[in-house]
C-alpha cells in the first residue's frame, strides 16, 4: 500500500436513481451493473448534484443556484448552463428514459428522477483504496440556503426499499509509473485544496457578525427613519406616540441622550437626506396635501419649511447626489411606477420636474430608493408579495433588471461601493453589484424594518412585542350587524398566527408558536403541526381544493400532505392569488405581458380565461368578483355570456391585498380604512347594497378569511406594533490574558 492510500471501508449509504448509484459525499457515482463504470465528479458538478438532488421535483431557478452554489464572484448565466450540459452528459450513460434535469423556459431547472436511499454497511462491501485527499470544506456539503427548503419531520421519514449491492470486482495493485503519476496529481489535489479552503476561510473570517444589540431610544410608540447626522452627535428619527395619529421629528443626542421633538406634525413623512450640515429634506404630507419641506436642526426653534408640491409620499423614495434630488412617485391616473428628478437649486422656483422613467402597469407601487455614483437603485413592488431591484444609468437613462424577491424588502442603502444592504423581517441582506449574489448577515436578533451601515456599526429600527391573534367572526344573513365577536382559544397564542383556511371541521392556519412560521391544523379537538420548516418560509396563502390542502409559500404552489406535512410542488409557475369557486382552481399571475386569470384543467393543463385581472372571488350562480388593473370598480364576470357588471365597491389593487376583501354566499366583505380607523364592510348579493358593519372598537381587522360556502368569518386582528431604534456591533475579539 503506497503511502498516498489508505483502506477505507466504505459504509455510506448510497443515493440510487435510474441506473446510478451516488456517493454524494464523496462525489462518486457507479454505473449499476457495470462497476467498472465509476466517475468521480470535480467538486463543483459534486455540489450541483447534491444540491439537485436534495431539490428533488423542485423548480430551481438559476439564481438559486448562482446564490447557493458558486462562490460570490463566480456565479453567472453562463457557468450555470455549462455545468448542468456536463452534469447531464456525464449521467446520460445510466438513463434509460428522458432527461434527469429538465430545462423550464424562463424559470430554471428541475430534477425529474425519483431517488432511493440504498442502506449498505462496511460488511456488505469489499475494501477499496481510495486517495485520501482533503478536498476544501464547500466541496463536501452544499452551502446553507438563504430561505431552506422544507424538510420531513424525522418522526415521519418514509421507509425506503433497500437494494442489493453489486460485487465489486478484486481490486488489482497498480503498476509503478501510474502510481507516480498519482502522487504527483495527489499532491497538487492537497495544494490546491489546500489553497482554496484558506481562500474559503478567509471569505467567512472578513464576513462580519453582528451578535450585539444596544437599544438607543426605548420611547412608547414607534419610531423609524433615523438619520445619523454629519457632525456624528445627533439621531434624527420620526416618532409617533402611541394612540397618537400625527408622526414628529425627534432629535437624540448620541452622548447625553438629550431629546427635542418637533412641534410640528404630521399624517406621513418620507425619510430624509441632508443638503448639509445644518439642514435636513423630506417629503410630508399634512391635511392630505403632500410637499417636500426643508427643517433646520435645531427643532426646538425652527419649523419645517414648506417647499414644492408632491405627488404622494413613498417612505423610502427620495435620494440625493451630485447636487440633483430624485424621487419614486405614482401616476395620478394610472398607477403606474415613476422616476423623478430635479436640480436642487430649482427645488423652490416654479421650475417642472424632469420624469425620468415610467415602469409598465403591471408593477405595483415604488418602495425604495438609492443614488451613488450616478447610479440609481431602486425597489419596486412585483406584486403582492415580491419585490423587484432595478438599476438605473443617470447618464444612459437606460434601466437594467437586478434580481426578484419572492418577500417583502423593507429597507435599501449603501454597505460599500459595490455592494447594497437590504433589510427585510427576517434578515439583513448584502447584495453584491458585481456577482448578483445575496449573503445573509448573521445578526443578533430579527425583525429589522431599517439598516444604514455607520462605520462599524449597523444603525437600525426593529419591531418588538407584536404578535396578531386569528379570530372567529359569525356572519349572519339574516342580521348582518356584528354584536361582538368570538374567541377560539386554540387560535389564541403570544406568537404570531395569519393565513387561514377552513373546510368543515378542517382548519388550516399559519402560526409562529413552535418559533419560524409553520403550518398547523386543527380537526376534531386536535391540534397538531403540518410543517417542520428548518427555516423562515414565506407562507402567502392556504386553501381548500378537491378536498386537499395547498399552500402558496414562497410564490410556489404545493400540496400539504395532512398525514406526515410533506410538500409536494405544482406546476403552476408563480400564482399571485388564488381561488377555488365550484370546484375550479382559477388563480391570477404576473407576467411580462401583464396580469392574467387563469383556470387551472382537469388534466394539468391551465385556461387563460382573461387579461388585465390582479384579483378574482367567487361570486353566486357561477359568476366570478373580478379586480382589474387599471380600474378601482370591483366587476362581476358571468363566464357564459362574458358580459362585466359594476359593483358598487371601489378596492385599489396597488394599497390592497388579496386578504383584505372575501366572498361569500351572503355578499361581499372587505376591511378598508375610514378616519384613521379599519372598519368591516359588507355588499349584499341581491339589492348590492353597501354598508359597514358594527364591530366592538377594541376589534380592528387587518385581514379577513373563510370559504365561499362556509359560514363562518375569521379575521387577523391589527396590532400597533411597537418599533425602537438601536445600533448593531460586532463583539470586540476575547484578547488572551497578558503573561
Amino acid at each position: 500500500m503506497s503511502a498516498g492510500e489508505a483502506a477505507v471501508p466504505i459504509a455510506e449509504p448510497y443515493l440510487c436513481f435510474a441506473n446510478w448509484r451516488y456517493d454524494q459525499v464523496a462525489g462518486r457515482l457507479i454505473l449499476s451493473g457495470f462497476p467498472e463504470h465509476q466517475v468521480r465528479l470535480e467538486p463543483r458538478l459534486h455540489q450541483l448534484l447534491n444540491y439537485f438532488l436534495a431539490h428533488p421535483m423542485q423548480i430551481i431557478s438559476k439564481d438559486q443556484l448562482m446564490d447557493d452554489v458558486w462562490p460570490d464572484t463566480e456565479g453567472t448565466d453562463a457557468a450555470v448552463m455549462r455545468a448542468v450540459a456536463s452534469l447531464r452528459k456525464i449521467l446520460q450513460p445510466g438513463l434509460s428514459e428522458g432527461p434527469c434535469i429538465e430545462t423550464l423556459s424562463k424559470r430554471g431547472y428541475r430534477w425529474t428522477l425519483a431517488v432511493e436511499l440504498q442502506h449498505l454497511s462496511a460488511e456488505d462491501l469489499p475494501t477499496v483504496m481510495l486517495p485520501t485527499a482533503v478536498l476544501p470544506a464547500e466541496s463536501l456539503q452544499a452551502p446553507p440556503l438563504l430561505w431552506p427548503e422544507a424538510r420531513m419531520h424525522p418522526e415521519h421519514a418514509e421507509q425506503v426499499p433497500v437494494a442489493v449491492p453489486v460485487p465489486q470486482p478484486p481490486y488489482e495493485v497498480p503498476k509503478r509509473w501510474p502510481h507516480l503519476v498519482a502522487s504527483t496529481v495527489l499532491l497538487l489535489c492537497l495544494f490546491v485544496g489546500f489553497a482554496l479552503f484558506l481562500v474559503h476561510a478567509g471569505m467567512q473570517a472578513r464576513q462580519p457578525v453582528y451578535n450585539k444589540m444596544v437599544n438607543f431610544s426605548a420611547l412608547k410608540g414607534q419610531e423609524r427613519a433615523a438619520l445619523w447626522s454629519p457632525a456624528q452627535q445627533w439621531i434624527f428619527y420620526q416618532y409617533q406616540a402611541p394612540d397618537q395619529s400625527e408622526w414628529h421629528w425627534l432629535a437624540h443626542h448620541s452622548k447625553s441622550h438629550k431629546k427635542v421633538v418637533a412641534a410640528q406634525g404630521f399624517s406621513t413623512i418620507s425619510r430624509a437626506v441632508w443638503l448639509n450640515t445644518d439642514f435636513f429634506l423630506f417629503q410630508a404630507e399634512k391635511n392630505g396635501q403632500c410637499h417636500f419641506y426643508r427643517q433646520h436642526i435645531d427643532l426646538a426653534t425652527h419649523q419645517s419649511e414648506m417647499l414644492m408640491p408632491c405627488q404622494q409620499v413613498v417612505s423610502h423614495g427620495l435620494a440625493l447626489d451630485g447636487g440633483r434630488l430624485y424621487w419614486l412617485a405614482q401616476d395620478k391616473e394610472t398607477g403606474q411606477v415613476q422616476i423623478w428628478q430635479q436640480q436642487l437649486s430649482d427645488l423652490n422656483k416654479g421650475k417642472a420636474a424632469e420624469l425620468l422613467y415610467q415602469f409598465a402597469a403591471q408593477y405595483r407601487r415604488p418602495r425604495h430608493l438609492l443614488a451613488q455614483d450616478g447610479q440609481l437603485y431602486l425597489v419596486v413592488e412585483k406584486d403582492f408579495y415580491s419585490d423587484s431591484l432595478f438599476q438605473f444609468d443617470l447618464a444612459l437613462h437606460s434601466i437594467r433588471w437586478l434580481k426578484d424577491f419572492a418577500f417583502d424588502i423593507t429597507d435599501l442603502s449603501l454597505w460599500q461601493h459595490n455592494t447594497l444592504l437590504l433589510s427585510s423581517t427576517e434578515a439583513l441582506l448584502q447584495f453584491r453589484l458585481s456577482s448578483g449574489k445575496v449573503i445573509r448577515l448573521q445578526t443578533a436578533q430579527t425583525g429589522f424594518a431599517e439598516a444604514q451601515r455607520v462605520g462599524e456599526q449597523l444603525l437600525s429600527s426593529y419591531a418588538t412585542g407584536h404578535n396578531s391573534d386569528l379570530q372567529l367572526l359569525p356572519v349572519l344573513a339574516a342580521n348582518p350587524a356584528i354584536p361582538g365577536t368570538t374567541q377560539l382559544p386554540w387560535l389564541h397564542s403570544s406568537k404570531n398566527e395569519t393565513r387561514l383556511a377552513a373546510m368543515g371541521d378542517q382548519i388550516a392556519f399559519v402560526s409562529e408558536r413552535s418559533g419560524n412560521s409553520q403550518i398547523w391544523l386543527y380537526q376534531q379537538q386536535l391540534l397538531r403541526q403540518l410543517t417542520h420548516f428548518q427555516g423562515q418560509r414565506q407562507v402567502q396563502q392556504l386553501l381548500w381544493w378537491q378536498q386537499r390542502l395547498y399552500a402558496l409559500i414562497d410564490l410556489q404552489l404545493y400540496q400539504v400532505n395532512l398525514s406526515d406535512g410533506s410538500l409536494e410542488l405544482q406546476d403552476i409557475n408563480r400564482p399571485a392569488q388564488l381561488t377555488v369557486c365550484d370546484e375550479r382552481l382559477l388563480f391570477t399571475q404576473w407576467t411580462e405581458k401583464g396580469w392574467q386569470l387563469w383556470q387551472q384543467q382537469s388534466n394539468g393543463e391551465a385556461q387563460l380565461l382573461l387579461p388585465d385581472i390582479t384579483a378574482v372571488r367567487c361570486a353566486p350562480g357561477g359568476q366570478l368578483v373580478l379586480q382589474q388593473l387599471g380600474s378601482d370598480q370591483l366587476k362581476l364576470w358571468s363566464g357564459a355570456d362574458g358580459k362585466l357588471q359594476n359593483l358598487p365597491v371601489q378596492l385599489n389593487w396597488r394599497d390592497t391585498v388579496p386578504e383584505q376583501w372575501l366572498s361569500t354566499r351572503d355578499g361581499l366583505y372587505w376591511v378598508a380604512k375610514q378616519q384613521g380607523k379599519t372598519r368591516l364592510w359588507q355588499m349584499d348579493w341581491q339589492s348590492q347594497t353597501v354598508q359597514q358593519l358594527a364591530l366592538p372598537e377594541t376589534v380592528t381587522p387587518q385581514a379577513l378569511f373563510g370559504g365561499f360556502d362556509e359560514r363562518a368569518l375569521y379575521y387577523q386582528s391589527e396590532v400597533n406594533i411597537q418599533t425602537d431604534i438601536g445600533w448593531l456591533s460586532q463583539s470586540e475579539p476575547t484578547k488572551k490574558p497578558s503573561q
